[in-house]
């Protein structure tokens, strides 16, 4: 079952320009990558939310440049990996993927239970060959919350972030949307008041995204009596990079000693971590392949 809107991310700025804002509507999205991983709904959750944090990161980057974010935290869920590049590109996993938790004392899906404390790790692939990684404590698990204080400790931006993810209990996902606000050089008191006074009111994002029947219905629901301006509209959509070529290369690695055990087995399947995608090869390919490991 498809969400009844295309996934989008629209970027824009609010009141005289002092605000930028990016939203993301991404049930599609994650649906999709809950399909593909089989996750629980916490998992869901966890792995959606981080998902949309790559794209309200990446979104300032360059087409071809990337976001890789880490929750490498000691809950059950072992580890969140997400994806995220500027043309609207995503991808994910969970260490855990079938993990599953009490709801908190709010009724919630326990997000922050299954992500538990350790590192929250940022790296940026840019176009020129070079990476940074930046990693900050886990405050809340929460990832919205964790987003922030990332922004604020390592690139002294002041921000505020809603990410949200409504699974049902047919394991649907009803509705999963992000929202990243960030305060431009020189913003007035003003503006700055009107925004928190806006997110005061906002009790969660992913009842809205379930609530909305457009990506401009979602951002206005978002926005309320803020002025704001829409300036780029980019399609969202899960995208791995995995190919049978791909894998390949990787099964050419392990050598002559290791082709052997798989020459006996005359079978190999190996699996993509971000898509879960399946790639098999027979005895004919993996001869073929030990030629070109020799």
């Amino acid at each position: 079952m498809s969400n009844k809107y295309a996934d989008e991310l629209w970027l824009g700025t609010l009141g005289k320009g002092e605000v930028r804002w990016v939203a993301i509507g991404m049930t599609n999205t994650v649906e999709e990558a809950a399909n593909r991983h089989q996750t629980t709904p916490v998992a869901t959750a966890a792995l959606g939310r981080l998902m949309g944090a790559s794209l309200l990161l990446a979104s300032s980057m360059k087409a071809e440049e990337a976001i890789t974010l880490r929750l490498l935290g000691d809950g059950p869920l072992g580890g969140v990996v997400a994806v995220g590049n500027a043309r609207g590109e995503v991808r994910g996993y969970v260490h855990e993927p079938q993990v599953n938790l009490p709801l908190n004392e709010k009724g919630k899906l326990d997000v922050a239970g299954a992500v538990g404390a350790g590192e929250f790790c940022v790296s940026r692939s840019l176009s020129n060959g070079e990476s940074y990684t930046g990693m900050v404590p886990i405050v809340s698990g929460e990832i919205a919350d964790d987003l922030v204080h990332y922004l604020h400790t390592s690139e002294q931006v002041r921000s505020a972030a809603l990410l949200g993810v409504l699974v049902e209990r047919d394991l649907h996902v009803a509705g999963a949307a992000g929202m990243l606000f960030q305060l431009l050089p020189g913003a007035s008191e003003e503006s700055i008041q009107m925004l928190e006074n806006r997110l005061s009111q906002i009790q969660g994002i992913s009842p809205i995204a379930v609530d909305s029947d457009s990506m401009e219905d979602l951002v206005r629901n978002i926005m309320g009596d803020m002025e704001y301006r829409v300036l780029e509209k980019r399609p969202v959509g899960f995208c791995c990079t995995c190919s049978k070529e791909r894998v390949s290369e990787t099964l050419i690695s392990v050598g002559k000693e290791g082709f052997k055990d798989l020459l006996e087995d005359q079978h190999a399947e190996l699996i993509c971590h971000f898509c879960n995608e399946h790639y098999n090869f027979d005895e004919a390919d993996l001869r073929e392949l030990y030629q070109q490991a020799k």
